[in-house]
């Protein structure tokens, strides 16, 4: 597969290119990071990380073509058949036997119908669980950032004390999705410092529902009182308290929308007629396939049962995403380069900070605007627009002081009749 996949890159081809920014780019969905641009045949060709190796190791996908090829062996011998022959030169089916292939067409297309709606909202509950998730993060960094520009280096432990916390409640959530926190996970939390033992024991004394939101409580307490003396001491204003409350509410908001997606999946009721419909519909694939002499009906209906149960085993893996299917998040991952942010965004000095930015203030200057536009993102792997191209080639075939000439008369792209004020933007 890795030599259909990857022939002999060429140095500076662009496909190899993109390859490779492809493979460096974070990987946040976690599971195999695919090329969209492969072609079709080594994509069709791959068989690991794939929903086919689901559908090959379940038993019921091999006892239809068992199946199959029973009907097939029976209708060459000739057991299902009348011993004439129709008017195509097949043998004629038993009248008793036979099922009509615009009825079959039928029970084909509702089930079809079925599994696609399924497929879908697993999807949609996928992608949406991905955004919230992701947001329970991203909103943990916008609190730290504001806890330290609303209360100052002065306050650094009530920064840190509540930051701990609110880490603390993510650890939690993310340990929670199995209903309980085991032994080696509290371990974990007093190794890395994020609770105290004595935290732990009242911890362990409430629900598991309630630990993340005491634990946000606990934050928001702290912020508050690092808040009040930052009024009182730095002269800073009241009311950006509310805004660091908000990013707490809004955290809380955000736990509770994937407990409840996660608490309401497709009702059983449907995902049990759905598997009933999609073993009826293959087991009559099985029987009408079979009832053929051509071969290549066996191997079309192998292929199409195959997709049709692999969409079923995706479907299923893209429900839940909290698990170690290949589709589901990489928590591990994300929890790990989180922590690393959080520890980064709380206890990095900002370089000319030490003195409120005076020396960095005093020798700021402007950016040359000379520089715009001239080579700007031409070697960096992205499309070139047209204009990027004859920049490009102005600059290969010219000095600084003729391309500043040319830019001045309007040689690149410009045409005559353009005002002053565009020339000069340009």
């Amino acid at each position: 597969q890795d030599a259909v996949c990857n022939p002999f890159p060429c140095q500076h081809s662009s496909r190899w290119a993109h390859r490779a920014r492809v493979e460096a780019m974070p990987n946040y969905s976690g599971g195999f990071h695919y090329d969209p641009k492969a072609g079709y045949l080594c994509t069709c060709l791959r068989y690991r990380h794939t929903v086919i190796e689901h559908v090959f190791g379940r038993v019921t996908f091999w006892i239809f073509v068992v199946m199959h090829l029973l009907v097939k062996v029976a209708f060459v011998q000739g057991y299902l058949t009348t011993g004439k022959l129709n008017q195509s030169g097949d043998l004629e089916i038993n009248p008793a036997l036979y099922v009509n292939w615009s009825e079959m067409g039928i029970v084909s297309a509702i089930t079809t119908f079925f599994e696609v709606f399924y497929t879908n909202e697993c999807f949609k509950r996928y992608t949406h669980l991905y955004d919230t998730t992701r947001d329970i993060l991203g909103v943990s960094y916008e609190y730290v950032m504001e806890m330290r520009l609303v209360l100052g280096p002065d306050n650094h432990n009530y920064i840190r004390l509540a930051a701990r916390y609110l880490m603390a409640a993510v650890m939690l959530f993310f340990y929670e999705m199995d209903d309980e926190v085991k032994a080696h996970e509290w371990e974990q939390l007093l190794r890395l410092g994020l609770i105290k033992p004595e935290e732990k024991a009242a911890l362990m004394n409430l629900l598991p529902p309630e630990r993340t939101m005491i634990l946000v409580e606990w934050s928001g307490a702290v912020i508050c009182l690092g808040h009040e003396k930052a009024v009182k001491n730095n002269k800073c204003p009241p009311n950006l308290r509310k805004s660091l409350l908000d990013k707490l509410w809004k955290f809380r908001h955000l736990q509770q929308v994937v407990k409840d997606v996660e608490g309401l999946p497709v009702p059983f009721q449907y995902f049990h007629l759905l598997k009933m419909m999609i073993v009826v519909n293959v087991a009559l694939w099985a029987y009408n396939f079979g009832c053929s002499n051509s071969i290549l009906y066996t191997v079309i209906f192998f292929f199409t049962s195959a997709i049709f149960m692999g969409m079923m085993e995706l479907a299923s893996d893209l429900s839940d995403p909290f698990g170690d299917d290949e589709v589901d998040f990489p928590v591990g991952s994300w929890l790990t380069a989180w922590m690393t942010m959080m520890m980064t965004l709380m206890e990095t000095k900002f370089p000319g900070g030490e003195d409120n930015w005076e020396a960095l203030l005093a020798s700021e200057t402007g950016i040359d605007r000379n520089l715009i536009g001239i080579d700007i993102f031409t070697d960096c792997g992205f499309a070139d627009s047209p204009s990027r191209k004859n920049n490009r080639a102005l600059r290969a075939s010219s000095s600084d002081e003729e391309i500043a000439l040319k830019l001045d008369d309007g040689a690149w792209g410009s045409s005559s009749d353009e005002d002053s004020e565009s020339r000069t933007r340009r």
